[in-house]
C-alpha cells in the first residue's frame, strides 16, 4: 500500500507507483532543464502513468516527449477560475506522486488540489543563496546544479541521475519549417549557420548589442551565416542588431514557435547566448554553445554542463553574483561583468567549440 510516515518518507525507493504528476509551470530553461528528471522517472518506472503540468505558453517544449503520457496546460488568463477546474481534474487521477519542481503559489495549490500519496519538492537553499547574493558568502559550491537537483526530489523513488543531457522533441513539420523559413528569409543554404542570441529576461544579463554586433560582422567575414533568435521581446534588439550589419543576417526573434527555433537551432554551427532559456534549447538540440554570463554565476545552478559548452564571465569581480535572476540596471554602475568581456573573447571562445570550422549546408544534429 501506497503510504507516508509522519513527515518522513520510509520505503519508497521498493514500491512502485501507478501514477506520478510533476508540476513546473516556466519558463522555457527551467522545463528544459526538467526533462532529465522526465527521462529517468520513465527508465524507473516503463509502466507508470507520467503527467506534467505547465504553463500553456511553454507546452510545446514538452509537447512531444515520449516519457509523458498527458500534459495539461495551466492558461493564466483563466485566473482562479481556471486553476480551480484543473484541481478538480488532477484530484480524479489518483495520483501516487507529485514531484512539485516549481514551488510557487499555483504549483503548491494543484498539489494540495490533487491529493496525492506523496508529495516530492526539491531544494532551493533560499537561506544559503541570499547570504551569497548578499554578503558573499558562499555556502553553494558543493549544491547540485539545478537539473540534479530537479532528479534528486524524486529520490525516494529510487530515481537516479543517468548523467544523460537535456532533451527535446520535434515532429517532421517542426524541422520542415525550419528549412523554410530560412530560405524564405534570404538564406541560399551555402554559407554555415551560427545563431545568436542577444535577449535575457534581466538587463544585467544581457551582454551589450553593440558587442553582438561585433561578434556578428566578424562571423559574416568568415563566411558564416548569422541567425538572430529570442522572443518577440528580443524584435527591436535583433532588428538593431541587423542594421549595423551589411549582410549575412536573419532575424527571426518572435517570427517562430519555440520548436520550429530548436529546429533552426540544430542547424546551426552553435549557438552564441546570454544566460537564457536559448541558451539550454541549444544544449538539448546537441550543438556547441558559448553561454556569456553576467551577474549570475556557476553556484546559482544554472551553468550550462555539457562538454561542448564554454561559458565566458568575469569572474574575477567581487560583486558577483549580484542577483540570483538578474536586476534591470546594474547596482554598481559600471557593469563590468559585461562590459568586461570583450567581442574577441567570444570569438575565440566559439572557435574552441567547432562554431567557426568551415564546410557548407545545414548541420543536422542527432
Amino acid at each position: 500500500m501506497w503510504h507516508r510516515s509522519g513527515s518522513r518518507l520510509s520505503g519508497f525507493a521498493n514500491q512502485t507507483p501507478a501514477k506520478i504528476l510533476v508540476i513546473r509551470l516556466s519558463a522555457i530553461g527551467d522545463i528544459l532543464l526538467a526533462t532529465p528528471l522526465l527521462r529517468c522517472l520513465r527508465r524507473r518506472f516503463p509502466h507508470a502513468q507520467i503527467d506534467f503540468v505547465v504553463k500553456s505558453a511553454f507546452a510545446d517544449l514538452l509537447r512531444h516527449h515520449p516519457a509523458l503520457n498527458h500534459l495539461y496546460e495551466v492558461e493564466p488568463s483563466a485566473g482562479r477560475a481556471g486553476l480551480r477546474a484543473l484541481g478538480e481534474r488532477l484530484r480524479l487521477q489518483h495520483y501516487d506522486v507529485v514531484v512539485d519542481i516549481h514551488k510557487n503559489f499555483r504549483s503548491a495549490y494543484l498539489t494540495r488540489a490533487a491529493r496525492p500519496g506523496m508529495v516530492l519538492r526539491h531544494r532551493k537553499y533560499l537561506v544559503r543563496r541570499w547570504l551569497f547574493v548578499q554578503f558573499k558568502w558562499n555556502l553553494l559550491r558543493k549544491i547540485a546544479p539545478i537539473r540534479r537537483r530537479y532528479i534528486e526530489a524524486a529520490g525516494a523513488l529510487g530515481v537516479e541521475d543517468d548523467g544523460g543531457k537535456l532533451e527535446i522533441f520535434l515532429a517532421a513539420e517542426d524541422e520542415d519549417a525550419a528549412s523554410a523559413v530560412l530560405r524564405q528569409r534570404g538564406w541560399d543554404g551555402k554559407a554555415p549557420l551560427v545563431a545568436l542570441a542577444p535577449g535575457a529576461g534581466f538587463f544585467t544579463k544581457r551582454w551589450p548589442a553593440e558587442y553582438f554586433v561585433e561578434v556578428a560582422r566578424e562571423l559574416v567575414r568568415r563566411g558564416m551565416a548569422v541567425v538572430l533568435l529570442g522572443g518577440g521581446q528580443d524584435r527591436d534588439l535583433t532588428e538593431e542588431i541587423r542594421r549595423n550589419i551589411s549582410a549575412g543576417a536573419y532575424p527571426l526573434a518572435g517570427d517562430t514557435s519555440l520548436l520550429v527555433t530548436a529546429a533552426i537551432l540544430k542547424r546551426c554551427r552553435a549557438l552564441i547566448a546570454n544566460d537564457s532559456g536559448l541558451m539550454h534549447m541549444a544544449e538539448a538540440v546537441g550543438i556547441p554553445l558559448v553561454a556569456i554570463f553576467g551577474s549570475t554565476t556557476k553556484e546559482l545552478g544554472f551553468f550550462p554542463q555539457q562538454a561542448t559548452s564554454q561559458v565566458i564571465e568575469n569572474a574575477s569581480l567581487h560583486c558577483r553574483p549580484c542577483s540570483h535572476l538578474g536586476r534591470s540596471r546594474c547596482p554598481k554602475g559600471h557593469f563590468l561583468c559585461m562590459r568586461g568581456i570583450t567581442p574577441m573573447e567570444v570569438i575565440a571562445a566559439a572557435e574552441d567549440v567547432g562554431a567557426l570550422a568551415q564546410g557548407n549546408g545545414e548541420r543536422v544534429s542527432g
